[in-house]
């Protein structure tokens, strides 16, 4: 429960756009629970905060947590989405396709494959 209440809390900073204190609330509450089924979840909120921080370097590592440690939680193909646009932040529009076309052959039936779908075709 107190986990729960931890991980509520660092979702409200993020809601209160309170980007910066929101990063570090989940980023703490992901090295405080590695175990947690909530820890995937805190990585990707955290990427989230850093990409709105225009920090894409350190988003895409957060996102990439996500994706490697748990390929198979649904937040996996919003991470990928978000590697890709901030790949394409940082100018690499290359990696950005590349990244969005693994969105649609790895996950064809999430939501995040029609988003990669509609910016493929931009």
């Amino acid at each position: 429960a107190a986990e729960a209440r931890e991980y509520e809390a660092a979702l409200n900073l993020f809601k209160a756009n309170k980007l910066k204190e929101a990063g570090n609330a989940f980023e703490a509450f992901a090295k405080a629970h590695p175990e947690s089924t909530l820890t995937p979840n805190a990585y990707y909120w955290q990427a989230n905060t850093l990409s709105a921080q225009r920090d894409c370097k350190r988003a895409i590592d957060a996102y990439r947590i996500v994706t490697t440690k748990w390929p198979q939680n649904p937040k996996a193909p919003d991470a990928l989405v978000g590697v890709a646009a901030c790949q394409q932040e940082l100018g690499d529009a290359k990696s950005a396709r590349t990244t969005l076309e693994a969105v649609v052959i790895k996950y064809p039936d999430s939501p995040a494959a029609a988003t990669a779908k509609q910016r493929l075709k931009k």
